[in-house]
């Protein structure tokens, strides 16, 4: 315990730990709060500050366990009283509770944003959180190995950090690595047998980066040969080959969530259905429901009800809504899909059917979609969401809104013939 509190003492981290808490905050909140209120959106949304620690903390583990070398005090190191692991796992704990730290004060602070938001929609999904920790841990890890057999003062931090975050950036993704998640979505649970085996992972190499010998060092009493060297270079090996292998082999960090047998549902017609844990939209989905329900004054069929995506399983996949960044913007396009569907004619004389569109006919269609969308989210199209079917005005769409009942029904009629003219050719 006293090496450790030495090496707290000693660490880099230290003054840059405020910082660090800073920049946690700063991530959860800056990439938007979405999260809020929504508890699995909440635990990915503090996961993902490991994504930037990780790098960081390989770094600053590099530098520490390369203290002895730049200070020439490797015999003193290794013929002090304790075991050397003792004292190399002591600095690394250091470098790894700073990083930790700064990481729970994030996850403490996106959980009670949340329970003060929505306390009854469930609580934070500790899987998604011991993610990001194995993800330090094994990180910190590397970097203290790294630093202890690479003897450059200032290449081993750089190297440790730079590798890292390119190792993230380009094979940490859910659908390679896992390393990391970035989407929370209800549908979506977290494998626990996958999030095991990394940390299972990052265990092993903590305990690699403290006890495996490196070459070119002479201890007191020993000369390092050739068959050390050797054998270390073999565990090393195997080690790498057994974490990438064991991370292929416990596959994806998350998978599909099994149907939930009550799902929450608007009261009003048509039903609005969504998980338990996207609650929060449900007094929004209420008023949704009723313009909904509207819209076949001007012609249109409404479905009975509408779904989340996965709550009818894999098979409705593309047919049932998303909810996209907090925004139901997305939602209503698809609910629009669904409505504007009952407008297609069917009964179009035999070989007459449009199979292929002009750009006109298509701007035609698209601008009755977005009307319908619209009407439904009750507004246009929020400014941090963007796209649209190609050549539509949607701030002339959103304009129609404002015109009084009558005139936005006559325009609906008017886009109705049209569009069975086009799809009738």
């Amino acid at each position: 315990m006293k090496a450790y509190l030495v090496e707290l003492r000693y660490s880099p981290l230290r003054w840059w730990f405020p910082i660090l808490t800073a920049a946690d905050i700063i991530t959860l909140f800056g990439r938007g709060q979405a999260w809020v209120g929504e508890w699995p959106q909440t635990s990915v949304a503090s996961q993902i500050s490991a994504f930037y620690f990780a790098p960081i903390l390989a770094a600053v583990a590099a530098w520490s366990s390369g203290r002895v070398s730049r200070t020439n005090t490797a015999s003193l190191f290794y013929s002090a009283a304790r075991p050397a692991w003792r004292m190399e796992l002591a600095q690394l704990s250091a470098t790894a509770t700073f990083g930790l730290t700064a990481y729970g004060l994030g996850i403490a602070t996106a959980t009670l944003v949340t329970w003060l938001s929505n306390p009854d929609a469930g609580f934070l999904w500790p899987g998604y959180v011991i993610l990001g920790a194995a993800l330090l841990i094994g990180f910190a890890a590397a970097g203290h190995l790294v630093g202890r057999w690479w003897k450059a003062p200032f290449a081993a931090p750089a190297v440790s950090g730079l590798c890292g975050f390119l190792a993230i950036a380009w094979f940490g993704q859910p659908r390679q690595l896992g390393l990391f998640v970035l989407d929370g979505s209800p549908f979506y649970g977290i494998s626990w047998r996958a999030v095991i085996v990394r940390m299972a992972i990052a265990i092993c190499l903590t305990g690699a980066a403290v006890t495996l010998k490196q070459p070119r060092i002479r201890r007191v009493t020993t000369v390092w040969t050739t068959p050390h060297i050797k054998a270390t270079q073999v565990c090393m090996s195997l080690v790498l080959l057994v974490s990438l292998a064991g991370l292929r082999l416990a596959g994806p960090v998350q998978t599909v969530r099994s149907i939930p047998s009550k799902p929450i549902c608007t009261n009003a017609k048509p039903r609005i259905c969504f998980w338990p844990e996207d609650s929060k939209y449900l007094p929004a989905a209420e008023s949704m429901a009723v313009r909904i329900a509207r819209l076949a004054s001007f012609g249109f069929t409404v479905p009975d009800s509408f779904y989340e995506r996965g709550l009818r399983g894999p098979d409705h996949g593309t047919d049932d809504f998303y909810v996209l960044d907090g925004s139901l913007w997305d939602a209503s396009i698809t609910l629009a899909g669904q409505v504007t569907t009952s407008a297609i004619p069917k009964d179009c004389p035999l070989g007459k059917r449009q199979v292929h569109f002009s750009n006109s006919s298509l701007q035609e269609i698209g601008e009755l979609n977005m009307w319908v969308t619209m009407y439904i989210f009750n507004g246009g199209q929020p400014a941090d969401m963007h796209g649209g079917p190609p050549g539509v005005d949607l701030n002339g769409v959103a304009r129609i809104l404002s015109w009084p009942q009558q005139q936005q029904y006559s325009w609906v009629q008017q886009h109705l013939v049209n569009e069975r003219l086009i799809y009738c050719a």
